[in-house]
């Protein structure tokens, strides 16, 4: 039996198969000694015959482009997944199924060429990572996030509207980047957390105290715009990655941001992409 633990934003996945695996380098800075495990994850080489046939899908995760994965809900309450290949649009690469806990997974994979398999092969790796927080207080969000040594924020948006940008702008001037596009948000005590994720670049593991949250838009000017209340929820929720088929994941993902919002400051910003911006943002904060 081959056995790979890995730790993301604190939480520790098991994986486990009789085949040998292979994971995308980004996953390696996050691979740890033997453990006990928060989540466990059986990996199976080959696919079965599509159990799905006659379900209708309960969500589906998809855009003009791509067909990411579609969900099932199962007679035996656990829920199926059929994942699909991100460079064909209707081949389905993994067949796999959750718990009712949400803890434990069977991941079946179409093998590798060289009949190794990859059961966190994208986008079963951030599926992963989603149903991880839904039993804890965390969210999984596309954002970036930088620390400056004092502060840490993250910069949310729809896509394009600058995510990666404003990594690069206080990248440039010294700061830290924790990552420019997916985080997990956990409460640790008093406090919350961003975490970096496995990308499809090679990453350290990397954690910041958050202090400010901004939904950013660019702008011919820096303009800057506090959010409070339900508002500041609403629109920070529009960012999270969220499977909202289940009304418990929609109410685990308002509590925890209502929370959040009560701790972290919340800020519409619109900005230009020049270094300036960095002063505007620090100058106009407000605790």
């Amino acid at each position: 039996m081959n056995t790979i633990w890995i730790q993301i934003a604190g939480f520790k996945i098991r994986l486990t198969s009789e085949s040998e695996m292979e994971l995308e380098e980004g996953y390696f800075p996050f691979i740890i000694p033997e453990s006990s495990a928060d989540i466990d994850v059986q990996g199976y080489s080959g696919l079965p015959e599509n159990p799905f046939t006659g379900l209708l899908p309960v969500f589906e995760a998809e855009n003009d482009d791509q067909k990411f994965y579609s969900i099932y809900r199962l007679a035996d309450h656990r829920l199926g997944f059929a994942v699909y290949n991100q460079r064909e649009r209707t081949d389905i690469q993994q067949i796999a199924f959750l718990s009712v806990d949400y803890r434990h997974w069977e991941v079946y994979s179409r093998p590798l060429a060289d009949n190794k398999i990859n059961p966190l092969r994208y986008p079963m790796g951030p599926i992963i990572m989603y149903y991880m927080t839904v039993n804890a207080d965390a969210v999984l969000i596309h954002a970036s996030c930088i620390y400056d040594g004092v502060k840490g924020r993250i910069f949310s948006g729809f896509s394009g509207t600058g995510k990666s940008t404003t990594s690069r702008i206080w990248a440039e001037a010294g700061y830290l980047v924790i990552n420019d596009d997916r985080l997990i948000i956990r409460k640790e005590g008093d406090d919350y957390y961003a975490h970096n994720t496995p990308m499809y670049y090679v990453d350290q593991p990397k954690k910041t105290i958050l202090n400010s949250a901004f939904l950013i838009s660019h702008s011919p000017e820096n303009r800057i715009k506090k959010l409070n209340g339900a508002i500041a929820v609403t629109r920070v929720l529009a960012f999270c990655i969220q499977n909202n088929f289940d009304p418990d994941f929609v109410n685990n993902n308002l509590a925890f941001l209502s929370n959040m919002c009560k701790k972290v400051s919340v800020y519409e910003l619109g900005f230009v992409p020049d270094s300036k911006m960095i002063d505007f943002v620090r100058q106009n904060e407000t605790e």
